[in-house]
């Protein structure tokens, strides 16, 4: 059963992020984040680092054309989120948040 101080997510933030050669954030920390998922929509590999720069070849692994990561409540990550790729490359996100 969900978390009732959590769910429902009253609230999201949807954008979408360049990634290139250089460690770029993702998600800024939010310590009301409740999930969010985040979306290759590239044509290139991205690669994602919580808490830190991302670094090519390490983290979470973001295949192309729709490669996926989820944040919920049973992984929930509310520090900051950096991605990295070979070329540039789109990454589309939806944050929800429930300030506490």
């Amino acid at each position: 059963m969900p978390d009732p101080r959590i769910f429902p997510v009253p609230n999201a933030n949807n954008g979408a992020v360049m990634v290139g050669l250089v460690s770029t954030l993702v998600l800024a920390a939010n310590p009301n984040r409740v999930d969010a998922d985040l979306v290759n929509d590239g044509d290139n590999i991205i690669y994602l680092a919580r808490g830190e720069a991302a670094v090519m070849n390490s983290g979470i692994r973001l295949n192309p054309n729709g490669g996926s990561y989820h944040i919920g409540t049973n992984n929930l990550w509310e520090g900051t989120i950096y991605g990295i790729s070979d070329n540039e490359t789109n990454l589309v996100y939806s944050e929800g948040y429930n300030p506490r």
